[in-house]
């Protein structure tokens, strides 16, 4: 596929269709959304009425869905629960109904992330993770969504958890998390995973102390190198800012409009 340029929902102050329409007129390709409160909110994106709301903002503003996010189950935890507990049946269930949102929506992929109340912190975590990726993937394959998956681990952590899926998953590549959590080097990583692993990269930068995040290549997140990195290995896929663009410090720059289209005019420069 040609390169296209996207941007998270959360990136903005506004959800639903408001951000589609946002993206938009700022010149994005996509939009990775989120699931608008997911369990919480008893899955409001698998209600019809709601999902014909963004399909006709995607069509009216000419942006494409990219991807669902399960936002609400990264702050829900789950992910690294055994398959049968409770709290590991939560998660599996979660994520079957974002695939079937993604289905009704003709959105081609669900990201889940082990961040936050999802994060993996021994290697019993690991292996729950692992297991119930492979239960999500199976599933998955069975509905047409691509399952990717994004995670803040070292890079041979990752692996581990890639290659006891299998081919039903892909993996988000934040450029910034190896950086933010000291992980690695993500220039070094990209040419590790390669393009038979990365589905869509995420974009961001941030100033020296890593508290919130500045302009794309403005930063201390070495976005040039990890951007060189992805041409080196031929990757095409989405590009895909999730700078906090009406947060501080970005929200004391300037408009949200503003700041996301400077970031976004150095994307397609680059």
């Amino acid at each position: 596929m040609s390169k296209k340029c996207g941007i998270c929902e959360w990136s903005f102050a506004v959800t639903g269709p408001s951000a589609i329409e946002y993206a938009g007129v700022i010149g994005f390709d996509g939009i990775q959304i989120g699931d608008l409160g997911g369990a919480r909110n008893c899955f409001p994106l698998n209600d019809p009425h709601i999902q014909q709301t963004y399909l006709e903002a995607s069509s009216r503003f000419q942006v494409q869905l990219q991807s669902m996010h399960l936002f609400t189950l990264v702050r829900e935890g789950g992910l690294q629960k055994p398959v049968d507990s409770e709290a590991g049946k939560h998660a599996l269930y979660s994520i079957r109904k974002g695939l079937e949102a993604c289905q009704a929506m003709n959105i081609p992929a669900l990201l889940v992330t082990s961040y936050d109340s999802c994060s993996i912190i021994n290697s019993y975590d690991i292996e729950c993770t692992a297991k119930l990726l492979k239960q999500a993937a199976h599933i998955s394959e069975d509905c047409g969504i691509q399952l990717v998956y994004e995670s803040i681990l070292q890079e041979h952590y990752i692996k581990e958890i890639l290659n006891y899926v299998g081919s039903g998953i892909k993996l988000c590549y934040d450029i910034l998390n190896p950086i933010k959590f000291l992980k690695g080097d993500p220039a070094e990583e990209i040419r590790h995973f390669g393009t038979q692993w990365i589905d869509h990269v995420h974009l961001k930068d941030c100033p020296e102390e890593m508290t919130g995040f500045c302009q794309l290549g403005k930063g201390y997140g070495r976005f040039e190198d990890s951007i060189a990195a992805l041409h080196e290995i031929g990757y095409d896929g989405w590009y895909i800012t999730e700078n906090f663009y009406h947060l501080p410090p970005m929200g004391n720059t300037g408009s949200v409009f503003q700041t996301a289209k400077r970031d976004l005019d150095t994307m397609r420069k680059l």
